[in-house]
């Protein structure tokens, strides 16, 4: 490995580790696509060719060409936020042309503009970024990063206020005479921005003095530039009508049918569920609705998975003499991966009839272990004999309290050694009252890459060197994290 100790790369991986592991990525650039996603402008080219100044290339940053070491599995699948296939390239911002020995250098002053980002809901904001440079020698070129509150998309760079935030950088940029042909790393925080639409800039500026050995401007590589905010926790208290006790809003997107939209009709109303309105989805009626059915939440991408301890529901006509005769029954239920499900209450009947149809009663969940997904959902088969079998509205308490006192307790229940390891990795319990459920190893940009219950030992001679989260699962839910290092 380029320059740094294994001892280095732990710092420097530790450091982003809040931020590369658990952040939120709301715009990711592969520079696939000109004028989607980002825009070049051309200031001055000083008798360079156009098609040199922003032009897309393949030379992307891997594992053999980077410092620190960039991890290619931390690339996501889809562009983001429009979708579709990610197709990496990188833009070269090249000033140097000519053959041998008649190279020149010239005065050029390049922009490239990404996409204009709202930053007015985003916690604790950021810009990462890849750049390399090659050839470049002397004092005469520059690669540096502005921010701008007012620019305009489409505009040129002089009809905005920029500030240069090239100081601000953690990490690094690259630069005249340092790293040659080595892609490295740097972020820049926008939380000082988070009233604002803004816009992230980075601009080349070179000059045209005379080529030679030692000044010489070569190019300047740009890759990998994603916007990332760092999901916020719901305050305690009951989330009412989507919004949470501090008034943060919609914590949960729309609700959405947990199997099949087509066993539910009315589905234009999913939203009303939060609202005091009657018209909401109902379960078709004469139908065998299959076991867990039902109203599926989903904790919005800006916030933390939450700890619920209660559910106050009201819900009509869950009775009936059809099929399955009756009064329906249900279960919560709640999961951080939308596959494997937990159940988080018993199942409880709703009692309803023609003189009372609704039926309103609160639920207390039997867990420590906050989720992202919830959902409310049938504890059997039934056949609905209503056309307004329907949950009306949910309301949800948040108590992290209980999570941050047994979680704080459970941290210094485990012992891991060898640390950092290229064989085993040994988990030792300390406290004869906690039993292990579920152990994983996560692995820097969050895949699960090792998974098992009672685990006192994990072999990791066939994983990936690198950091790593060891995530364990108390027998009372409770969930800590470890960082560990493979060597």
């Amino acid at each position: 490995m380029k320059k740094n100790t294994h001892n280095a790369l732990i710092v420097f991986l530790l450091g982003f580790l809040p931020y590369s592991l658990f952040a939120q990525t709301f715009f990711y650039e592969d520079f696939s696509f000109v004028n989607n996603g980002f825009t070049v402008k051309h200031v001055a080219l000083g008798g360079q060719s156009a098609a040199e100044v922003g032009k897309r290339v393949d030379d992307i940053p891997d594992a053999n060409d980077s410092d620190p070491v960039f991890d290619e599995n931390s690339r996501p699948t889809n562009r983001i936020p429009q979708g579709g296939p990610r197709v990496q390239k990188a833009i070269s911002f090249k000033n140097t042309s000519g053959s041998n020995p008649n190279f020149t250098n010239h005065a050029i002053e390049a922009w490239a503009m990404m996409t204009t980002q709202d930053l007015s809901n985003k916690n604790a904001p950021k810009v990462s970024f890849w750049t390399e440079q090659r050839y470049v020698k002397g004092g005469g070129a520059t690669l540096s990063i502005w921010v701008s509150e007012d620019y305009t998309e489409g505009d040129a760079p002089s009809t905005a206020t920029w500030t240069d935030e090239t100081a601000n950088i953690t990490g690094s940029i690259a630069t005249s005479d340092e790293a040659p042909q080595t892609y490295v790393s740097g972020e820049l925080d926008l939380s000082s921005y988070t009233s604002s639409t803004v816009t992230v800039a980075f601009k080349v500026v070179t000059d045209n003095t005379p080529y030679d050995a030692d000044n010489t401007h070569g190019a300047f590589y740009i890759s990998d530039v994603r916007f990332d905010a760092t999901p916020q926790d719901v305050a305690d208290g009951v989330i009412d009508s989507n919004v949470s006790a501090t008034d943060q809003p919609n914590v949960f997107i729309s609700p959405y049918a947990s199997l099949d939209e087509g066993n539910f009709s009315n589905t234009s109303k999913w939203d009303n569920i939060f609202s005091t309105e009657t018209s909401v989805p109902r379960l078709e009626a004469n139908t065998l609705i299959p076991i867990y059915e039902g109203y599926q939440f989903e904790v919005l991408g800006v916030y933390n998975p939450i700890l619920v301890t209660e559910m106050t529901y009201l819900f009509a006509n869950g009775t009936s003499n059809n099929g399955a005769p009756g009064e329906s029954e249900w279960i919560v239920q709640g999961s951080n991966d939308n596959s494997n499900w937990d159940n988080l209450s018993e199942s409880f009947g709703m009692f309803s009839s023609n003189s009372a149809p609704q039926n309103t009663g609160t639920i207390s969940l039997t867990t420590s272990q906050p989720y992202r997904y919830y959902r409310f959902v049938l504890a059997k088969a039934w056949t609905p004999n209503s056309t307004f079998t329907a949950l009306q509205k949910l309301d949800f308490t948040v108590d992290s309290q209980t999570l941050s006192v047994k979680e704080t307790s459970l941290d210094t229940s485990f012992t891991i050694f060898p640390n950092p390891s290229n064989s085993k990795i040994h988990i030792n319990v300390n406290a004869s009252d906690v039993e292990v459920q579920n152990v994983s190893l996560i692995s820097i940009d969050g895949k699960e890459v090792y998974q098992n219950s009672n685990s006192n030992s994990i072999d990791v001679s066939s994983f990936a060197k690198g950091l790593y989260i060891l995530k364990i699962v108390s027998n009372e839910g409770i969930v800590t994290h470890k960082k560990v290092m493979i060597k």
